[in-house]
């Protein structure tokens, strides 16, 4: 997956989790996405719904580890995701 496969792909997440998050922290991840800081931004929409208790899907889960996996950044966060379904 190249880099502008995983902005394309994490800003999709971003947009399906908005209404989920604290409008701090997504005015928080829709910065870094402005930007540009695609490794970063993956690490926190896989960081942030544990944080903040937000249900995700198994999909999204699944979107996420791929993220993670693509950016080379440590996929244990996504672990510790709660899942809805």
């Amino acid at each position: 997956m190249d880099e502008h496969e995983v902005a394309r792909r994490a800003n999709a997440l971003l947009d399906q989790f908005a209404t989920r998050l604290p409008a701090d922290t997504l005015a928080g991840l829709k910065s870094m996405e402005r930007g540009g800081g695609y490794g970063e931004l993956t690490m926190e929409l896989a960081v942030t719904p544990a944080k903040t208790g937000a249900l995700v899907s198994r999909v999204e889960q699944r979107e996420l580890r791929a993220l993670v996996e693509a950016t080379g950044m440590p996929t244990q966060a996504v672990d510790k995701l709660t899942m809805r379904d």
